[in-house]
């Protein structure tokens, strides 16, 4: 199972009553993927969630639930499942291709669409 974070606020791409600008995707046993918008500047977890302190900037999983800055970023830094197992990576590492990469704190990126 799969869920996908969303930021909306003041900014384009980011209405209320849109999608959202995708942040990226927590999946059970993986680490997140960061989604990459080089446009915007977004290409590190630094830039992310300096962009996601902005104030009137909200975060929220994609079946509407609200989620906090704090709780959006412990979910992109967690390495190990509920039951103490490493995540694995989404196969960025090593596999470098065009529209993936990883940032300088080991966050992996994906600069494509995907959900």
């Amino acid at each position: 199972m799969s869920v996908n974070y969303y930021a909306f606020g003041p900014f384009a791409g980011g209405e209320q009553d849109g999608e959202g600008l995708h942040i990226g995707q927590h999946a059970h046993s993986h680490t997140f993927l960061m989604r990459a918008h080089p446009d915007l500047g977004l290409t590190t977890l630094a830039a992310w969630m300096d962009f996601l302190r902005q104030p009137n900037v909200t975060i929220r999983a994609e079946h509407g639930r609200p989620i906090d800055l704090d709780e959006m970023e412990e979910t992109i830094r967690e390495r190990e499942t509920p039951d103490g197992f490493p995540r694995r990576g989404r196969w960025v590492r090593g596999y470098e291709r065009d529209g993936y990469h990883v940032d300088p704190e080991g966050v992996e990126f994906c600069a494509r669409e995907f959900c």
